[in-house]
């Protein structure tokens, strides 16, 4: 198998006027087999709820995904394989959290959104439901890689709204998917090309709300990934992180 030399930073702070952190984040690296998986989790809900469902999110997600790329060992996944597997975790993630809040009702309510990233050869494969995001920098070009399932979004899908209007909206983050939350799921399974070049970034809301995207591209484009990261974070505090604010970005350096 070739080399493996794809990095990854990540933080995680529950902001300015939050009493906690509902944010999970994580990865899991295999640089003998070549892949990795990061995870950001931001979750909702009564109490530690959030808590709760966001770390169930990371942890079984990145579980699930550790089995498939050490079963069978000798090969990767093909991308009929990938594709199928990824859609059966998120649905496995949701029946779990769902089945939590059955079982503690204290926690009611509780639901998390989902963004993740898998690298291996010369594939990437993005996973998203809800409103934490996944952009791509290359070269000049920082593109947002997944849809937000949010009420203002299909608005602008539809033609009601500028994406203008939609930023201002008091509606933009009323979630129309989210893992425990709704009756039923159709994540976002996106296989995209990927180059030597490419930086992605993984983050929450709390990160996103705070900052425009170019401001987002600059500071992925002049610093090592350590440095952004933190650039960012701070950002978000400079200007009040009314949110947790969580970001993870992988590049090769």
């Amino acid at each position: 198998m070739p080399s493996f030399d794809w990095k990854i930073s990540g933080v995680s702070d529950q902001g300015k006027k939050r009493q906690s952190n509902e944010d999970a984040i994580g990865w899991q690296t295999d640089r003998k087999r070549g892949w990795l998986c990061a995870v950001i989790a931001d979750g909702m809900g009564g109490h530690a709820a959030g808590e709760v469902a966001s770390d169930m999110a990371r942890t079984q997600f990145l579980d699930l995904v550790e089995e498939l790329f050490t079963s069978p060992a000798s090969s990767y996944p093909s991308e009929i394989t990938m594709r199928k597997a990824l859609s059966e975790y998120v649905l496995h993630v949701d029946q779990q959290i769902k089945a939590h809040a059955k079982s503690h009702p204290e926690d009611e309510g509780l639901g998390t959104t989902l963004v993740a990233i898998v690298l291996f050869d010369s594939q990437c494969w993005l996973v998203n439901i809800g409103d934490s995001r996944c952009y791509r920098l290359r070269g000049d070009n920082f593109k947002q890689l997944t849809r937000d399932d949010t009420l203002v979004q299909s608005w602008i899908d539809n033609g009601q709204i500028t994406y203008e209007k939609a930023e201002q909206s008091p509606y933009r983050n009323v979630l129309t998917q989210a893992l425990g939350a709704k009756e039923s799921l159709s994540p976002q399974i996106l296989s995209i090309d990927v180059n030597s070049q490419d930086k992605f970034i993984l983050c929450s809301d709390g990160l996103s709300n705070c900052m425009s995207d170019a401001f987002m591209s600059d500071v992925l484009a002049r610093n090592p990934i350590d440095n952004a990261t933190q650039q960012l974070l701070d950002e978000a505090l400079s200007v009040g992180a009314p949110d947790n604010v969580s970001l993870i970005v992988v590049a090769k350096e």
